[in-house]
């Protein structure tokens, strides 16, 4: 599957933005929650990733984004049993660690970016998911409070860090707790707020993600079970609203699912049942001055589920309950026993079934304002028939129809130029569908990523991204490459996956899968290569271009161009003007032209040339040849580099960006080898050197460097 193929799909398109996948990492441990939720500082290019089977936070070198490489781990064992979310801001690094009976009290622990202890303090039981305010001044965790032997009460810990992060004490801890609902509980089922029989509000409520309003007052914290998003001051750390989500209409057209993983069909199609929205992840944007939130409707249950055929439906609801409860029908759909006995009968008058297998968007007082009804599974069904509904754990067709189908859980929302996006990640099927959420009571869709390789074993590496868990936004202005940035975090696979994002023209041109000859205008230009070897020329105009897959030869001709090549072997010229130009997995030659380029060689072995201009040249991982030419080159390297060769370097004109392993110049081994200079450091990971080709090794110094 080409991560970057955009589907014919049959809803509304925005054709603005277009992701290309342009590195990866992975841990090499399959279905253990190796890599889960990441936070990036954009001073140091770091990713912190959440390895929960190794209770660790992974540091990844985020300098190069086409080739991310781990470059030290924060062990967080001393402080409780493992890691469950991780965020970063201003070079402070703050971890939700659960206690090892995580029926207790956890902490929320604070780092720098190297990894350095700072301080850490006591929060509520199992605390999960944490934010920080948008000026950096506040952290707040939602303590989850999953019961075990006892069952703990579920709240919000916010921590102040007004007065500095390294004094913490426990007088910085307020909490946002439920006691106040107590007794409430018959009225709150009433307004909606769903609560399991035998439970007090503050024990039910178990606070899962939270989001914080772009001012820094209020956070909207989802209660999954409890199909409620709570409304939380956080100045004065009090619950001001409960905001019941109600329920989703399967019965209506375009709200349909596949409910059975027993029919051997895809068979999308209203069903008389009832979705429970019961969202996991959460987040807040603006539009027209107001706030809105957005959530990934995913439906965890406690163990209440039954099968539709195990229950007994009331005759007069369901007057064709025989039919209705065959496999093939909805008798396998998991459904709640604790919701659908409208008259207290002991029968079913309505079907509840969890989740709603989208996406929705809500003003800040919990109206409802959009739902993508069945979009999540007519896109899946479209691209991947064959695979329709998989789990992330098996490639069987039609697994998860009976149970959540595609099971939407993570979403992040990011800004693109004076449009807002919304990137939803797919638990099971997996991949990342991505909207224009602009307008809020009307998303378009734009997208679906999907890496997957539905014919490897999914313990296989060569499998792609499995059970995306984490997607991190990275703005233009804080990114590495000048281009915003998807990272996805996987939990099955493993793995840490970086996509650009990059303007997508409505003046396309689109391949086939044949080689072909395809020419851009004088206008500006998208064009996508997909299969075959192909030959491409974008003219003139600021011009976009995807090689697709096979060896396939851009010109960017004149313009600032943006090349992706993608798979295969690839040659990519940049032209006139200021270029970006990606390399992809294999071994490329590229060439900037002139202009003051941006050359990434990706994976491979690459040849990379900057010509004329001032270039900035990112061999990547492997064994890259790297000449700068004409103009004040800077050779960017980052961890994991391989050992490159650099030609032509200029002593006081060009330079050796080191920056991404926070060393100096007493670090740095410097030999002579025959006619060349050969530098490393035990800095550098294994073997990795740079050669000056016919360079003379005492003229080095640290004014060559940027540290």
């Amino acid at each position: 599957m080409n991560s970057n193929f955009t589907p014919t799909y049959g809803g509304n398109m925005a054709n603005t933005i277009q992701l290309t996948q342009i590195g990866r990492y992975t841990t090499g441990v399959f279905n253990q929650g190796a890599a889960e939720i990441s936070a990036y500082d954009p001073e140091c290019k770091r990713l912190f990733v959440v390895n929960a089977q190794a209770a660790t936070i992974d540091i990844l070198d985020l300098s190069d984004p086409t080739s991310p490489a781990q470059i030290g781990q924060i062990a967080v064992g001393a402080f409780g049993a493992v890691a469950n979310s991780v965020a970063v801001k201003n070079g402070v690094v703050a971890v939700a660690v659960e206690a090892v009976d995580k029926t207790n009290p956890g902490k929320v622990v604070f780092f720098d970016t190297d990894g350095t202890y700072l301080s850490d303090v006591q929060v509520g039981a199992l605390p999960d998911m944490l934010t920080f305010t948008p000026d950096g001044s506040k952290v707040l965790v939602a303590n989850e409070g999953e019961p075990g032997t006892v069952d703990p009460e579920g709240s919000v810990s916010i921590i102040d860090l007004s007065g500095g992060v390294n004094t913490l004490s426990q007088a910085n801890v307020a909490t946002a707790g439920f006691t106040s609902f107590n007794g409430l509980e018959a009225q709150l089922r009433l307004d909606g707020v769903r609560i399991f029989p035998g439970k007090t509000a503050a024990q039910d409520f178990e606070p899962e993600y939270i989001a914080v309003s772009a001012d820094g007052q209020t956070a909207y914290v989802t209660l999954q079970e409890n199909n409620t998003v709570a409304v939380i001051d956080i100045a004065s750390a009090t619950v001001i609203d409960l905001q019941p989500l109600g329920v989703k209409d399967h019965s209506l057209v375009g709200n349909g699912l596949d409910p059975s993983d027993r029919d051997n069909a895809i068979n999308i199609a209203p069903v008389p049942v009832f979705g429970i929205y019961m969202p996991d992840a959460i987040a807040t944007f603006s539009a027209n001055g107001q706030t809105y939130y957005v959530t990934a409707n995913e439906g965890d249950d406690r163990g209440e589920n039954r099968s539709v055929r195990n229950l007994n439906l009331d005759p007069t609801a369901f007057p064709n309950a025989a039919t209705l409860k065959l496999d093939a029908n909805l008798g396998r759909l998991s459904v709640s026993s604790i919701d659908g006995d409208t008259d207290g009968d002991g029968d079913y008058d309505q079907l509840y079934a969890y989740g709603a297998r989208s996406f929705s968007v809500w003003d800040s007082q919990g109206n409802q304002v959009y739902d993508s009804g069945d979009d999540f599974e007519q896109i899946t069904a479209q691209l991947f028939a064959a695979n329709f509904n998989a789990s992330n754990d098996n490639n069987s067709f039609d697994n998860r129809s009976d149970n959540k189908g595609p099971e939407p859980e993570g979403v992040v929302v990011g800004q693109v130029g004076d449009r807002t996006y919304g990137f939803i990640g797919l638990e099971r099927i997996g991949g990342v569908m991505v909207y224009d959420l602009t307008n809020p009571a009307s998303p378009q869709f734009v997208q679906y990523l999907n890496n997957r390789d539905f014919s490897q074993g999914v313990n296989l590496p060569t499998a792609g991204d499995l059970g995306p868990e984490g997607l991190t936004f990275i703005a233009a202005a804080d990114s590495p490459t000048g281009l915003p940035l998807l990272v996805v975090t996987n939990e099955i696979s493993g793995s840490t996956t970086t996509y650009a994002i990059a303007p997508n023209d409505t003046n396309g041109t689109v391949g086939t899968a044949a080689g072909e000859t395809l020419n851009g205008s004088n206008q500006i230009d998208f064009i996508n290569g997909l299969g075959g070897n192909d030959s491409i020329s974008g003219g003139n105009g600021n011009d976009v271009i995807y090689g697709g897959t096979g060896n396939d030869t851009l010109n960017g001709d004149n313009g600032d161009d943006l090349l992706f090549g993608e798979s295969g072997t690839n040659r990519l010229f940049g032209g006139n003007g200021n270029d970006v130009i990606y390399g992809g997995a294999s071994s490329d030659v590229i060439d900037g032209d002139n202009g003051d380029d941006r050359l990434f060689g990706g994976a491979g072995n690459d040849v990379i040339n900057g010509y004329h201009g001032d270039d900035s040249l990112i061999g990547g991982a492997g064994a890259d040849t790297l000449d700068g030419e004409a103009g004040d080159d800077t050779f960017i390297f980052a961890a994991g580099f391989g050992s490159d060769v650099i030609n032509g370097f200029t002593d006081g004109v060009d330079t050796i960006d080191l920056t991404a392993f926070r060393t100096s110049f007493g670090s740095l081994t410097v030999i002579q080898d025959g006619l060349n200079t050969v530098i490393s450091s035990s800095v550098f990971r294994s073997a990795n050197t740079m050669t000056l080709v016919n360079f003379t090794a005492s003229d080095i110094d640290a004014t060559d460097f940027l540290f």
